[in-house]
């Protein structure tokens, strides 16, 4: 696949952002100790203009940004319509939730707002995993360790922003920056997952994308014929050529899958480990982070192998 810089930068600056609104209101639901009333508002109110800021950003690879709201036209059957919904229903919600925390208002209406805060946090961050992972064609989303990857790797990027910004208004307590390890660990161990899943999957072959198999036996005992393609059908770029045949080179893979792999998981990893003093040291940790997951979503539009290739001279997907 084409990779958009536009869907990249949504679903790495929105997954943090969903990522990080999560954990802070998580953090004052079960009322946790260390983290100052300032730092939570404050982490809320950036997952929130993450998360716009990468909605704006989905837009931008559409042909008419205008008709973006037709993406809440199909609730019922589109993951895309339920992101949609459920974004709108969380600004209002995630915006009087941090107007609260802001004025020190305390009570059940504020834990009820943070309950829906998480909620609808989870909400999102799963329906635009599901976009992808609902898509059969590409065999390399269409799997449960696309959901997976995607929440984990949100909260990991949004518990570095949340402990930077802990440590910028108060003090980052230990136990903070453990728990943002832990999730980096788990996220980094979900991701060689994913790609060892995907690299053992029986590929898509032609034969298999038009239901025969075992190929196509005639009258008697003629041996089965096997599919094969005759002919593209064009001669010259199309649009499905131009999006769906994008190539991506094995060593360029595997040097890009290092680099992601460093950037986003090892070196904030081995650096949060070592202590790394100051807030300002761990926001550097959070965006080293962000790059290396920009470089990983962009790995994961690229190696994905629409089932279209098979028609276009692809011996498999």
């Amino acid at each position: 696949m084409k990779p958009a810089f536009s869907i990249i930068f949504f679903t790495v600056g929105s997954g943090a952002g969903l990522g990080l609104l999560a954990l802070a209101a998580l953090l004052d639901l079960a009322q946790a100790g260390g983290v100052a009333s300032p730092a939570l508002w404050r982490s809320a109110l950036l997952g929130l203009v993450l998360v716009a800021a990468g909605l704006a950003s989905s837009t931008l690879h559409l042909a008419n940004p205008r008709n973006a709201w037709r993406s809440l036209a199909r609730v019922r059957t589109s993951w895309l319509s339920r992101e949609a919904a459920l974004s709108l229903a969380l600004f209002p919600a995630a915006g009087l939730y941090i107007a609260l925390e802001a004025r020190g208002v305390a009570g059940a209406g504020r834990m009820l707002l943070a309950l829906l805060t998480v909620l609808l946090s989870w909400g999102v961050l799963v329906c635009t995993a599901m976009i992808y992972a609902s898509l059969k064609p590409i065999r390399q989303w269409h799997t449960l360790w696309t959901p997976v990857n995607y929440v984990l790797l949100g909260h990991w990027s949004g518990a570095l922003l949340l402990a930077a910004t802990a440590g910028a208004y108060g003090a980052a307590p230990p136990w903070l920056l453990m728990a943002a390890g832990g999730l980096g660990a788990i996220a980094l161990a979900a991701k060689l997952a994913y790609w060892t899943a995907v690299g053992r999957g029986a590929p898509t072959t032609l034969a298999h994308a038009i239901g025969v198999d075992r190929g196509v036996r005639g009258p008697g005992a003629s041996p089965a014929a096997q599919a094969r393609l005759l002919d593209v059908g064009h001669s010259g770029g199309t649009f499905l050529t131009g999006e769906f045949l994008f190539v991506l080179a094995r060593r360029h893979a595997t040097l890009l899958r290092a680099v992601a792999l460093v950037f986003g998981f090892a070196l904030p990893l081995a650096l949060l480990i070592a202590g790394l003093a100051g807030w300002h040291g761990v926001l550097a940790l959070a965006a080293c982070c962000m790059m290396g997951l920009l470089v990983e979503r962009w790995l994961f539009f690229a190696e994905a192998k629409h089932t279209v290739r098979l028609f276009h001279g692809d011996a498999r997907t």
